[in-house]
């Protein structure tokens, strides 16, 4: 039903977006165009979902994913993912079925192996401020389930000085941190899903959570609401409905977050691509 995305992927041309692109979120409650997020590089253009909802949460990032490759050729943007999701669970296979249908680079990274993988990110922060490319490749950090990476939650430093150090520099916490607040400028955004608002809290402190502008809200506390979004509103959802929420546009919309990808509809993709 998404005519824009339709059009995209049945393109054989590669897409002149002039470093503009939208993640399809869902079917907007109002009669408008499809819900969508939009990427520019400028700071705060990332994306926080928070809610219970693990499947819609999913089906959001896995949309956004062919959403967002369909507006670059495979050289102009990269994936890297942090799958949290447990290992018996049947979410656990749907980034690598979004992985099979791509030609993209995509990067499903193991566990054990997210804080090198963040140093990397970190590092090519910084290749990418002194280098001379002026518009490099766009990448994207998908992280599903950003409560469960214990190596991303944010360290208490007992002394203000540790800050400075190198050691402290070299921490997961503190180079996620540092993507959040450099990366956008540089073609690097973030894309995470969370649980609670408890656990964004643990996870990130209030200036990186300042430099996050765009949040999806599944149905919560008023509080929660209120804390995430300066209104209660979340907590008036209902089952399959979703808050998209853009601080620097200050606007608020309800839909109807999209189902996950079913497997005809990848294979469909899979053939116009190779085509």
């Amino acid at each position: 039903k998404n005519e824009s995305l339709a059009a995209l992927l049945a393109s054989r041309q590669s897409p002149d977006t002039a470093g503009v692109v939208r993640m399809w979120l869902g079917e907007p409650v109002a009669i408008k165009e499809p819900t969508a997020v939009t990427f520019r590089r400028q700071s705060g253009c990332h994306l926080l979902i928070i809610g219970q909802q693990e499947e819609a949460a999913m089906a959001m990032m896995a949309g956004g994913m062919i959403a967002l490759a369909a507006q670059h050729s495979p050289s102009q943007a990269r994936f890297i993912v942090l799958d949290g999701s447990p290992a018996d669970s049947p979410l656990a296979r749907v980034f690598g079925q979004v992985k099979d249908v791509l030609p993209h680079r995509i990067d499903l990274v193991e566990y054990r192996a997210v804080a090198d993988a963040i140093g990397d990110l970190a590092g090519e922060i910084e290749r990418r401020q002194f280098g001379e490319e002026a518009t490099p490749p766009a990448i994207f950090l998908f992280v599903y389930g950003l409560q469960r990476y214990r190596v991303l939650r944010r360290q208490e430093d007992g002394f203000s000085f540790s800050m400075d150090s190198e050691g402290a520099k070299s921490q997961p916490d503190r180079q996620l941190a540092d993507l959040l607040r450099e990366g956008p400028p540089l073609g690097i955004h973030v894309i995470a899903w969370c649980d609670t608002h408890a656990t964004v809290e643990r996870s990130l402190d209030r200036n990186s959570l300042r430099e996050i502008d765009n949040r999806v809200l599944f149905q919560m506390s008023a509080a929660d609401s209120s804390n995430l979004i300066d209104s209660p509103l979340a907590n008036k959802l209902g089952v399959n409905r979703a808050l998209a929420y853009s601080e620097e546009q200050g606007t608020t919309e309800k839909f109807r977050p999209y189902a996950l990808p079913p497997a005809a509809w990848l294979a469909r993709i899979k053939a116009q691509w190779h085509r």
